[in-house]
């Protein structure tokens, strides 16, 4: 089945009517994965009337195939490995320290990008983090890890499109995760889009001023 939404800004209007009653507005904040996962976000604080924020986590690169995750790191020092993948694929502990700091220091640099630096701040809210599809789990995992240490009071993760074998994963590291589609395998996010274009950090910050193209 491919190109279900037509692109991010519909399968967020999508997903926000999945979150339905179940997210307080006037207590949530709605926080995107840079770069499409903002986009997407912005769709859905759009919909719901929740304010928009953005929630930085970075995936830890394997050796020699950058495309696979082996974790991620996100804000307040969240930090999630897969150690049966990086034991599995004989990842050294040299290689995992050092990228988990050039990751770390990319998190820094996205973050003075797109928040001016400023600290991520959930105390006593709902923190619904949205990225555009969730494949591994690991960079929602982090970003999960991220706003508990932030404070927030619940965290759930929406997105419109996450493997079946992903869910429970999630699951264990926020309160609730919504999804408009959940195949049983999931070979490409991109595959459920008609379009999939490259975002910009320009469209990120554009997506953050609430002026995103709907």
């Amino acid at each position: 089945m491919v190109g279900i939404f037509r692109d991010r800004v519909h399968a967020g209007r999508l997903l926000a009517e999945k979150l339905g009653g179940s997210v307080d507005p006037h207590a949530s904040v709605v926080l995107g994965i840079p770069r499409g996962g903002v986009v997407t976000a912005w769709s859905v604080a759009k919909r719901l009337g929740a304010p928009l924020s953005v929630i930085v986590s970075r995936k830890l690169r394997a050796p020699y195939n950058p495309e696979l995750g082996i974790g991620a790191v996100s804000e307040h020092d969240a930090v999630y490995v897969n150690w049966e993948l990086v034991r599995e694929l004989g990842v050294s502990d040299e290689y995992l320290k050092g990228e988990i700091e050039r990751q770390k220091k990319r998190v820094h640099e996205y973050v003075a990008r797109f928040r001016g630096g400023a600290p991520l701040e959930l105390r006593g809210l709902t923190a619904v983090i949205v990225d555009d599809g969730v494949a591994t789990g690991a960079t929602v995992i982090a970003a999960a890890m991220a706003a508990r240490n932030a404070g927030a009071a619940r965290v759930v993760v929406a997105t419109p499109v996450v493997a079946e074998d992903v869910v429970g994963l999630v699951a264990r590291h926020c309160d609730e995760v919504v999804w408009v589609l959940r195949p049983a395998v999931l070979w490409a996010v991109g595959m459920y889009y008609e379009d999939f274009s490259e975002v910009s950090d320009n469209d990120v910050l554009r997506a953050l001023r609430g002026s995103a193209v709907s």
